[in-house]
This record gives structure tokens, sequence and C-alpha cells, in this order.
């Protein structure tokens, strides 16, 4: 039987923005760290995961509170950020054993780049700001469910993501900042 092997990016694939995106953010506003996550936290991020506003719209907020972005230093800000992970480069040789699914909180114009190389090996490619939903909303878990019907191992770095989807009957790794997961994911594929 085929299997679908379920992929975050943050965490898993590729660096996670926070806390060093934060921390850059407020040394460029010159104001406390703390302060400018929680008033995000509050205002914006699940909006901005979402798409319930641009990309545009998220950096407006951050210069109303002082946070002065040029659009030049924009992209350079968040590549810097979204490193790639080891396990990237396993997807050549896992999509030979199983189908990609990338499953993922973000917003889809800072994964194409991280992504593009990588395309032929994934075989769909679901972004928080495209889907209008974010984890752990079951309901995006479900819809994704739908789609697949083969055997499927659901990788993230957040627990409360990690119990949405055994609540679907889901295999499940929580990913490790070490990248000791992959070989739980190479056991599950030759098994």
């Amino acid at each position: 039987m085929r299997k679908t092997l379920v992929l975050d990016v943050g965490g898993v694939l590729a660096s996670n923005l926070s806390p060093r995106l934060w921390q850059q953010l407020a040394s460029i506003g010159s104001c406390d760290e703390q302060s400018l996550y929680a008033k995000y936290k509050e205002e914006v991020s699940k909006k901005l995961w979402c798409g319930h506003i641009t990309e545009q719209q998220w950096w407006e907020w951050l210069a109303a509170r002082g946070v002065n972005v040029s659009t030049e230093q924009r992209a350079t800000l968040i590549e810097g950020h979204l490193k790639p992970l080891p396990a990237l480069e396993l997807l050549p040789t896992w999509s030979k054993l199983c189908s990609i699914v990338i499953m993922s909180n973000h917003r889809s114009e800072w994964l194409n780049r991280l992504l593009n190389p990588y395309l032929s090996y994934i075989d769909h490619i679901h972004v928080s700001d495209q889907a209008g939903l974010c984890k752990p909303s079951m309901e995006w878990f479900q819809l994704i469910d739908q789609q697949i019907d083969t055997s499927i191992h659901f990788i993230d770095d957040s627990e409360k993501n990690i119990r949405a989807a055994q609540q679907l009957g889901w295999q499940t790794t929580l990913a490790d900042e070490h990248g000791l997961w992959t070989t739980v994911i190479d056991e599950w594929l030759h098994s």
C-alpha cells in the first residue's frame, strides 16, 4: 500500500521564524521584543497565517509600531530566518517510497523559494494563507484527510498539531530540533 508523508515546514523542513525574526524586528524598531511579539500574537498572528491580511498589511502593521523595513530588505530578512533543515534534502529519496504532502501554517510567498527546487518531489502543498485555516483546526485536517486514501504519517514540531492529527487516526511523530525524527520516517517507509 502506498504511504503518504504529511510534513510541516517550520521546525521540520526549515527553521522556524520565531524567535530570531522577532529579535531582529525589535532591534530594527528599537522596541521591546516581548511587547512587540505579544501585540503581534493578539492582533495579527492568526490573520497573517490564515491569509486574512496580506503580507503588505503585516509590514504596515509593523511600521505602525516603529518597525520600518524597506521593501528591498523584506525578502532578505525572511529568507535569512527561513533556513533549510537537513530533512529537506531527504525529499527526493522519500518521494520514491511515498507521496509527500506539505501542510504548513505559513505564507506561500515565503515558502516558494524554499520549496521550488523540490516541487517535483512534492505531491501537494497546503499552506494556511491559501487555505484560510490554520493548524490545529480540525476542519483543515479533515479536508486534507479526505484527499488522501493511503496510510498517513504526520510530522510537526507542535504538540497541539500532533494531537489534532491523532484524532483522525494519523500516525504521528513530533519533530525534534536534532532531526532524529527522520530515522523514524526511514523505518516507517521501509516497514
